[in-house]
């Protein structure tokens, strides 16, 4: 253990305190609901089983994605004072993905039964999990440039902007964009092609850490 980046290892500690605290927390709170059920207790097991199972998802993803919106200026920080370049900041930050990810991603095959799903969905979900860490990731590395002050301006900002600017790109295309059918036929099989996804999650991964390798080669210690 010893042996690995010591910014990963922090930040796998983080992790798992956080996650277990979670977790115990969901856990005792469908247990008390469990013993108030008195006498149908019995048959409510199978339900609190179930129930459990699918909040168990819902924490993993959570906590997952939350996770690397908040922590890469922390690892940042600790890993600078620690000798660390920023480079094996950001390899190091890849590794607690990549873990991370795997993790999830194994909690969530046990929980919808990894035999009853074809090969299609199950490396669908784990690009779909890769590409939703790494958007944070990216994100939390950008908010690792701003004082507290700005963090707070563009969390709000940005998303505000975001939705303006998509509603009117949407209200352009509907009024002055007429397609004709072969052009329409032609986004269909585009859309309608299996490796379309996989094209456009992969697209979006590179995209992702680019973005989150700049954040991190720039970034400064602040005093707040």
């Amino acid at each position: 253990m010893k042996k690995l980046p010591m910014v990963y290892r922090q930040s796998m500690r983080s992790y798992f305190i956080v996650f277990g605290i979670a977790l115990a927390t969901v856990f005792g709170l469908q247990l008390l609901s469990l013993i108030f059920a008195g006498s149908h207790i019995d048959l409510n097991i199978n339900n609190f089983i179930d129930a459990f199972s699918g909040q168990l998802i819902g924490i993993a993803f959570g906590i997952y994605g939350l996770f690397y919106l908040v922590i890469p200026y922390r690892e940042f920080k600790l890993g600078i004072q620690n000798g660390q370049t920023r480079w094996q900041i950001w390899l190091s930050d890849l590794l607690g993905i990549a873990t991370i990810t795997l993790i999830t991603f194994i909690i969530w095959l046990i929980s919808v039964g990894f035999q009853h799903q074809d090969w299609l969905t199950i490396t669908g979900m784990l690009l779909l999990m890769l590409d939703g860490i790494t958007f944070s990731y990216a994100i939390g590395s950008g908010f690792g440039l701003l004082p507290r002050k700005w963090k707070i301006i563009v969390a709000i900002a940005l998303p505000t902007i975001f939705i303006f600017v998509l509603i009117q790109i949407i209200r352009l295309m509907v009024n002055l964009w007429h397609p004709s059918e072969a052009t329409l036929n032609t986004l269909a099989n585009i859309f309608n092609w299996q490796g379309s996804w996989a094209l456009f999650g992969l697209l979006w991964l590179a995209i992702m850490l680019g973005i989150s390798y700049l954040f991190t080669m720039h970034q400064q210690l602040r005093r707040d």
